[in-house]
């Protein structure tokens, strides 16, 4: 499982850095890094409860700067694949207890949670490519079959 984790998170660092490189040639970036900025902040969030710590500091919707973006995304790669270096293939079918942003209890397998970070990513990467197109500029192609067609 580890080893499968490891590529989708290789697959979601990859993703992350084309579509800062789409914002960033936007004149009008806002709802652009809102967007982005979320989905940092959302893995940070999870990449924290995974951890067996308190994400409810974290917000959820922060509106990075172009160089910040830049610096979380290494940031939450190296948290991610830390992580899955500790991480015993039994562990990821076993329930972890984590509480949300308002504090409300929850109970998911790592499994779950990163297969969910994956999906969240990708929906709103989608929504940034949709932004980036209509501002009239060519969004980063981030499908993974095109990462994986680059020998990624």
């Amino acid at each position: 499982m580890a080893v499968h984790f490891e590529r989708m998170w290789e697959f979601e660092t990859w993703a992350n850095r084309r579509a800062l490189e789409s914002i960033a040639q936007l004149g009008e970036q806002g709802e652009c890094l809102r967007l982005f900025g979320h989905i940092l902040a959302a893995q940070r969030a999870w990449l924290t409860r995974l951890d067996g710590c308190d994400s409810s500091q974290i917000e959820l919707f922060p509106t990075p700067a172009i160089e910040e973006g830049e610096a979380q995304v290494a940031e939450n790669d190296r948290r991610a694949l830390a992580y899955l270096a500790a991480v015993d293939d039994d562990s990821f079918g076993r329930e972890i207890g984590y509480s949300n942003q308002t504090g409300k209890s929850f109970r998911n397998t790592p499994r779950d949670i990163l297969t969910h970070l994956g999906m969240h990513s990708h929906y709103h990467r989608g929504q940034i490519a949709i932004l980036v197109r209509q501002a009239g500029s060519t969004p980063a192609v981030t499908d993974f079959i095109v990462f994986c067609r680059l020998g990624r």
